[in-house]
């Protein structure tokens, strides 16, 4: 559990920059002479960095819900017996 708490910051902050990365490619500067940018749909820069947070913070959860369903797996697994084959005594 320690390293699920302790891997899910840089892993936000991986997804938020793939996420900004993939959105902030339809960003184009309105003009050369300032900071404005417009980018998918009509979103001001401010507008893509704050949607890709969202996304990334969802992208987290939906991964650590696998981590956890995948190490609950493992576990309940490694417990099992194996299964008797038919005509097999103990």
């Amino acid at each position: 559990m320690p390293a699920l708490v302790l891997g899910a910051v840089p892993l936000l902050v991986a997804d938020w920059f793939i996420t900004a990365a993939i959105l902030g490619r339809s960003c184009v500067v309105l003009y050369e002479g300032g900071n404005i940018t417009e980018c998918i749909g009509g979103l001001s820069e401010e507008e893509m960095s704050a949607a890709s947070g969202l996304i990334a913070l969802v992208m987290l959860a939906f991964q650590t819900g696998l981590a956890v369903l995948v190490r609950r797996h493992i576990r309940s697994g490694s417990q099992q017996r194996p299964a008797r084959v038919a005509g097999d005594r103990a």
